[in-house]
């Protein structure tokens, strides 16, 4: 699937852009889903459970054993003293026990969804279109799957699983209360409207402080990937200074919008405490009159301002989990807007393209990015085994050609077939192993020259790579590292000459050996001697291939039988490299501003 919606429809902001093309879901559906995600893994869940309900039982006996002591001392039963006494004690351990399991087991529960949102995420982000990169900004995405995933840790690990034991006690308690004193108990239940009411009142400011957050983060993250891949440029036109007024900009809008959460977040857990207080006073108050009634006891009284008090301390916990289940919810929510990004269309069955029989056609096809028109009513043949150049000036639309072919993006018009077939039912991992592109600035990862080389095929041995080296004319270019093809390339090829990372792309397509070729300005930054070796050792590799030649040069034209020129998204001109000459058109032009006058030729 193809992200049609244009950047010119969105609302200027970036953020408002972003939750448009990554849909971020509320809060009540995000966590529902994770629940789901989180029972999925039965085992960690199941002891996760064992050990809260363990955990709340216990938490409920110990002040109805106190208060049973309590009333033991004043009627001077010491056995009694004794056998509440000594259960309160176990009740004490077991509690420390099963809370230490559910902090291990929780733990471990937590971490593994985590793992597994990152892990889905990222195998989603290998599946979404080309354009889906090119309308979000990489650092804002970093962000989503790390920092908003990180918000989950302490939330799931520790504050979920404390809040259900304690809501779980709470429930139990009330139960115990119930049966023990009825009356009381409703006194005890006296402030839960209002506490209810002040909790739904602060609800919506709290998440959305809470998103605020999470967007400036995200802000920072992406300003810092950004200038630090720029930093030579940013040295070199002496910039300093205003870029970091930018972060620091962008820096306080994350302070300030922390702020605003952390006293909004303050706020909350003092008016709990005042609540709370006040249902204790009311307890005390009605208990005391119970007493001089001899409604109750002062064991009885003693338990209900615990179980009080034990009603509160989730509560309390549950003002705290709040804040965190928004900052957590507004981060998985925004995860799973990464997880449920339509992906590229990869059918199976008679979508399998697993050879090149015929040609790839081009049919009345018009692309644009956004409102700029790329290509309008293109139609091109390119039959199998064919040499074809795609040449014009810069802008014209080379690239965007070649990237559908790539089948990067799909036509806004037309279409575009291989053997007669859509490349819309062709499944796209198949279609693309019958091609290897020497893309215009190709990319480099951590690792070795030689691991650059065999990255799209593992099993690529070091003496093919060596051969090919060797029969492209390229080693001589690769003499002057310190380690050969063991040295190190540094982070996207900062270790590498310009001549040197285009070598690795024209390796790096060759050993895959394609049946189709993209060569996108592959010898650009490449010296004459070089490019005039590999030339040469061209000519016999691409004997049986079809080759695609794009172009604003013309010292690799020999190559190709066929030239076709683009003019600002048109095809104005098709045909041999003589016959092009002759009709002292646009490509005639084109190389008389490079070579002269028309009778001279380049190779």
């Amino acid at each position: 699937m193809i992200y049609t919606r244009e950047l010119t429809d969105l609302p200027l902001d970036y953020d408002d852009q972003e939750d448009q093309l990554i849909r971020t879901g509320k809060s009540l559906p995000s966590f529902s889903r994770l629940l789901r995600d989180m029972f999925r893994m039965r085992r960690e869940s199941t002891e996760v459970i064992i050990a809260v309900m363990i955990t709340a039982v216990a938490g409920t006996l110990y002040p109805l054993s106190l208060g049973y002591a309590i009333n033991s001392v004043i009627r001077r039963d010491y056995t009694g003293l004794y056998l509440f006494a000594s259960g309160f004690f176990l009740l004490y351990v077991v509690q420390f026990f099963s809370n230490w399991l559910r902090t291990v087991s929780s733990t471990k529960l937590a971490q593994s969804t985590i793992k597994s949102l990152r892990d889905r995420s990222f195998q989603n982000l290998q599946h979404v279109p080309v354009s889906f990169f090119s309308k979000v900004k990489t650092g804002y995405l970093i962000s989503r799957i790390t920092n908003d995933a990180e918000t989950l840790s302490e939330f799931l690990t520790f504050q979920l699983p404390q809040v259900v034991s304690g809501i779980t006690t709470v429930l139990v308690s009330i139960s115990i209360m119930f049966y023990k004193d009825f009356s009381l108990t409703l006194y005890a239940l006296i402030v839960i409207p209002v506490l209810a009411g002040f909790t739904f009142s602060i609800q919506g400011r709290v998440r959305l402080n809470y998103l605020k957050t999470r967007k400036t983060i995200a802000a920072i993250t992406g300003n810092l990937s950004e200038n630090i891949n720029a930093v030579r440029t940013i040295k070199a036109f002496n910039v300093e200074q205003r870029i970091q007024g930018n972060f620091n900009e962008l820096n306080v809008k994350n302070f300030e919008a922390n702020m605003k959460a952390s006293k909004l977040s303050s706020l909350y857990g003092t008016v709990i405490r005042i609540i709370e207080s006040l249902g204790i006073a009311v307890v005390i108050i009605a208990g005391s009159m119970q007493l001089q009634s001899g409604v109750t006891t002062v064991g009885i009284l003693v338990a209900f301002v615990i179980y009080v008090q034990e009603f509160f301390d989730p509560v309390v916990q549950l003002s705290q989990l709040y804040n965190s289940y928004q900052s957590a919810m507004v981060g998985v929510s925004r995860i799973y807007g990464i997880i449920d990004s339509p992906v590229e269309t990869m059918p199976g069955g008679t979508g399998r393209k697993r050879e090149f029989r015929d040609s790839i056609e081009l049919s009345d096809v018009s692309f644009s990015y956004g409102t700029d028109q790329a290509l309008n009513g293109i139609g091109i043949r390119i039959a199998r085994g064919e040499k074809v150049g795609i040449v014009g000036h810069t802008g014209a639309g080379k690239t965007t050609l070649s990237n559908l072919i790539l089948k990067f993006y799909s036509p806004t018009n037309g279409s575009v077939t291989l053997d007669g077939v859509s490349m819309d039912e062709i499944n796209t991992e198949d279609y693309r192993k019958l091609i290897a592109p020497v893309l215009q600035d190709p990319f480099m990862f951590r690792g070795t020259v030689y691991e650059n080389i065999r990255f799209a095929d593992s099993t690529v041995s070091r003496e093919t790579v060596d051969d090919m080296a060797r029969k492209f004319g390229l080693s001589e270019i690769f003499a002057g590292l310190p380690d050969g093809l063991n040295t190190n390339v540094g982070e996207m090829g900062r270790n590498l000459s310009e001549g040197q990372r285009q070598a690795i792309s024209i390796l790096r397509a060759f050993v895959r050996n394609p049946e189709i070729l993209i060569l996108d300005e592959p010898t650009s930054q490449i010296d004459p001697d070089s490019e005039k070796l590999i030339i040469a050792s061209l000519r016999e590799y691409l004997k049986d291939k079809t080759l695609i030649l794009i172009t604003h040069r013309f010292s690799m034209i020999s190559l190709v039988n066929r030239i076709v020129v683009l003019q600002e998204g048109g095809l104005v001109e098709d045909g041999t490299f003589g016959e092009l000459l002759d009709r002292k058109g646009i490509f005639s032009e084109l190389y008389r501003i490079q070579y002269g006058p028309v009778d001279r030729y380049p190779i």
